[in-house]
């Protein structure tokens, strides 16, 4: 099993930025009435100004930075987790965040994409190089994704009537301490790959020498209709949902036991209400300690637990000991259990910042952080 426990680490801030951009579902639809019925998401902010995971995670790194009176000099590594990157196969996310901010050459940067699992498995990674390493010491930690790109026009976004992805970008700062100064931060990582069938985004790279075939063949051996200016999400509604209210919270209760029982606040993937609904009642928790977020702002895919956190937790005026469960594309799952301190975590962003081009110097300014 990847069971991983860290002494020497701890989180030093917390931030989120959205688009200002606020969809509403539209109640007077029968069919979005009900939808948000059973889903719970009652509105989302979506980007009507093409933004990217990169122009709220600017936002939310400059509100974490100045939560802790870091400089972004002070940076030893940049990790960012993401499934829209700005550039397919070209920059990364984590390396347009060296450039905005003007890093230190020796900051290191690299990208990953886990999706709806990036928590854990991004915070054990992060988490793995400052316990690890002599010389990394700082890092900043961002997990955003967007779904405005998925529409075929701001037209399209902008009349929708039900929605349930949101954009949002997230950040953690963790620094290496001295080890036992702070309690451990845990994480248990598993993974499905079988799962892929469930889950799943197409055309692929497997399809790019049939782009003028009038079909092409989807993952799970399905034929569809080609269309080139269509990317087009799959999910089998009925298997993810009994993976997330079966096999994860089996393998809740396998690795916890009655000691779930034990923590202040419960942060899960905000699929959506039935999965997080079932989710609490099958492991008999206090509902008012679940977080959620979904019913304003949506799945936010990989920036869900930072999302939640920041929405429920900015006023926290204690330490409060946190459980969390992320689980999704792949599949893969994990599991988290940390401290949040008092005052480290920012209440969520609504912002505009959008880079119109990406320019040829820096431009780091604390003051733009919450435009």
């Amino acid at each position: 099993m990847s069971s991983f426990s860290f002494n020497n680490v701890a989180l030093r801030a917390f931030a989120t930025a959205t688009p200002s951009n606020v969809i509403k579902a539209d109640l007077s639809d029968r069919r979005a009435a009900k939808f948000v019925k059973q889903m719970g998401v009652e509105q989302v902010h979506l980007s009507a100004l093409e933004q990217t995971p990169i122009d709220l995670g600017y936002v939310a790194l400059n509100q974490a930075l100045a939560q802790v009176q870091w400089q972004p000099q002070d940076l030893d590594l940049v990790i960012f987790d993401t499934q829209s990157p700005d550039f397919w196969g070209g920059a990364s996310n984590s390396s347009l965040i060296h450039h905005y901010f003007n890093l230190r050459e020796d900051c290191a940067t690299f990208d990953m994409s886990v999706g709806c699992s990036a928590f854990p498995y991004s915070l054990t990674v992060a988490c793995s190089m400052l316990q690890n390493t002599t010389d990394v010491k700082k890092i900043a930690l961002l997990m955003g994704d967007v779904e405005w790109s998925s529409y075929q026009s701001k037209e399209e976004l902008l009349t929708s009537k039900q929605n349930l992805f949101g954009d949002a970008t997230g950040v953690v700062l963790l620094e290496k301490i001295d080890a036992g100064a702070a309690p451990a931060i845990t994480t248990k990582l598993f993974a499905q790959g079988h799962g892929y069938l469930h889950l799943f985004s197409a055309p692929t790279t497997r399809d790019v020498w049939h782009r003028d075939a009038p079909h092409y063949i989807l993952p799970n051996g399905v034929k569809r209709q080609h269309d080139p200016n269509c990317l087009f999400y799959y999910m089998d509604g009925i298997a993810i949902h009994e993976f997330s209210t079966g096999k994860v919270v089996d393998c809740i209760k396998e690795q916890y036991g009655a000691a779930i029982q034990d923590y202040d606040y419960y942060v899960f993937h905000q699929a959506n209400k039935q999965i997080i609904s079932t989710i609490t009642a099958r492991l008999e928790l206090d509902p008012s300690k679940v977080l959620i977020s979904y019913d304003q702002y949506g799945n936010t895919a990989a920036a869900t637990a930072l999302t939640t956190i920041c929405h429920k937790l900015a006023d926290l005026d204690r330490p409060a000991h946190i459980f969390n469960a992320s689980f999704g594309i792949g599949l893969s799952w994990g599991f988290s259990d940390f401290i949040i301190e008092p005052h480290t975590v920012s209440a969520i962003i609504p912002t505009d910042h959008h880079f119109t081009e990406h320019c040829l110097k820096p431009v780091y300014e604390p003051e733009d952080a919450t435009q």
